[in-house]
């Protein structure tokens, strides 16, 4: 079997698509974490990797497996490491981005796994991108994937995407000052991305909680930011910590009455 998977690999960078296709589909079971041969694809990860990110952008069904791969290898940090490439970053976001790409939450996925890699994290932050119509006049990446996150919610930007990963990706991002720093400082709209994050704190997917209750936690690693991030005229971020903390417990009026006007609003079910 080892001969056979190398075989394969070798077929990864034929010049005949239906050749690299057909090796790809072949490979793609061997990928995942646990699978007792995917350490013959980590040993060629530069040769394996190479040719994935060439089919990544072909044909839609190719692609699609070029990204199951990808997804699955990447969660080894060698390969994250062959996978630090600002071309294919920006390419992962042309199909996150693009309204009517099929393949978007596979590349949320993909580049969730790969800004596990601190190096990764800074091209996100300073990746640059023409302007997506109906999405974000910004050419910053991340204000698009930003836009597409908050927009997206209930596959309301793109109905084939509902882009929780990419609440992974802003955690990860976030890990860093100058990720920290974009999220709190304003974008050309005049709103810190915080805002259109922070909303999603009680989310019914765990995935898209967990990672913006992640990334609040680390722009709290700003100290010098506090005031800004409890400024109910700024960015207001305590009532989206509490609201996940609020039961039905009931409070004297006097005490109720100091806490933040939208912790006051909740219904019944909630708080009061």
């Amino acid at each position: 079997m080892d001969t056979q998977i190398k075989e394969l690999i070798n077929f990864l960078h034929q010049p005949a698509l239906e050749i690299r296709a057909i090796a790809l589909h072949h490979l793609v079971p061997y990928t995942p974490t646990g699978n007792e041969y995917r350490h013959i694809l980590l040993t060629q990860k530069e040769t394996v990797c190479k040719g994935l990110k060439a089919l990544v952008k072909e044909d839609p069904i190719t692609a699609h497996d070029a990204l199951r791969a990808l997804i699955n290898l990447s969660s080894d940090e060698a390969v994250q490491k062959e996978l630090d490439d600002v071309d294919f970053i920006n390419y992962l976001g042309l199909l996150i981005t693009n309204a009517k790409s099929i393949l978007a939450d596979l590349a949320c996925m993909l580049l969730s796994n790969m800004s596990k890699y601190e190096p990764i994290c800074v091209k996100i932050v300073q990746a640059k991108a023409k302007p997506v119509e109906n999405l974000s006049k910004s050419d910053r990446l991340l204000d698009q994937l930003v836009e597409a996150f908050h927009r997206g919610y209930k596959k309301e930007y793109n109905p084939e995407a509902d882009f929780h990963f990419l609440a992974s990706v802003f955690s990860n991002v976030s890990c860093i000052r100058l990720g920290r720093v974009f999220m709190i400082e304003p974008a050309m709209d005049g709103l810190s991305p915080l805002t259109k994050l922070q909303i999603f704190t009680e989310n019914s997917s765990i995935i898209r909680r967990g990672g913006i209750d992640s990334v609040i936690k680390n722009c709290c690693f700003e100290t010098r930011q506090h005031e800004r991030l409890l400024n109910p005229n700024e960015i207001n971020v305590l009532p989206f910590i509490l609201l996940p903390l609020c039961g039905n417990e009931e409070y004297e009026m006097e005490e109720f009455e100091k806490f933040p006007e939208e912790i006051q609003m909740l219904d019944e079910s909630k708080i009061w």
